[in-house]
């Protein structure tokens, strides 16, 4: 989905449907202990606040992973996250979290944030959708996570009651990297360097059959960097607290 199209649902979603940031104080949302065994602190939310870009007076962006946890993907994208020293969200699916918990604990021992995607992944999913994934979440980490984002970036009002009844702020984007299309890794790579700036929300998925994000993935983090740009979690990105096992990535 492109920025256009993304920016153009926070817009059409209706009167009292949005709030400002500035109307709903933060709530910490504490984690417990994932399966690697050190604290989460956790994250504070903005209930049913969307947002699709984060503030753009300094070099950061946050890049985000869709669909996941994969067996196949996800380990490969920590990896590539690890060694290029980066952070990352990730918005999971609740019905690829169960028998996943050591996966799970790995992606938050590596300092990176997880999110709720819904469970089956519907077009405006109801509140037993996010807080059934909410639950697997937490059961398999300790942690509960403070974002969501609605699957195709649709959104109306059943959908941010039940973000806002289970403390969830709505995680649109800026930068469609259209790795969905698979359209080879230079084209993911391409879109998102072409696209990203200061305070960019950058949309990419380690769910479903995505080698090619995998491939475009250490060229856009070099990109990035090269272009001056730092890394960070979504609810850093936004300049809230967030906190991972190791603090030596940016």
């Amino acid at each position: 989905m492109s920025r256009r199209r993304a920016l153009g649902l926070i817009l059409t979603a209706g009167a009292g449907v949005l709030a400002s940031a500035s109307a709903s104080p933060a709530q910490t949302a504490s984690g417990g202990t994932p399966a690697g065994g050190s604290e989460v602190v956790g994250c504070k939310p903005r209930p049913g606040v969307v947002t699709a870009s984060g503030p753009q007076n300094r070099r950061q962006v946050a890049l985000t992973f869709d669909d996941g946890p994969s067996l196949t993907q996800t380990p490969a994208i920590l990896r590539i996250l690890n060694r290029l020293h980066t952070h990352a969200t990730f918005f999971e699916l609740g019905r690829h979290v169960k028998n996943r918990d050591v996966l799970m604990g790995e992606i938050l021992a590596s300092g990176d944030e997880i999110g709720n995607h819904s469970f089956h992944h519907p077009e405006y999913p109801g509140y037993g959708e996010l807080a059934e994934t909410n639950q697997r979440i937490e059961a398999a980490t300790g942690f509960r996570p403070c974002l969501f984002r609605p699957p195709y970036g649709l959104i109306d009002g059943k959908v941010v009651s039940a973000a806002k009844r289970l403390g969830l702020q709505l995680i649109l984007w800026d930068v469609d990297s259209l790795d969905d299309k698979h359209p080879g890794a230079a084209a993911i790579r391409a879109n998102v360097l072409s696209q990203a700036g200061p305070g960019s929300i950058v949309l990419l998925h380690d769910g479903g059959h995505h080698p090619q994000t995998v491939r475009a993935l250490p060229g856009i983090i070099e990109g990035l960097r090269g272009r001056g740009f730092g890394f960070a979690t979504v609810t850093k990105l936004l300049g809230e607290r967030f906190s991972g096992q190791r603090s030596d990535r940016r």
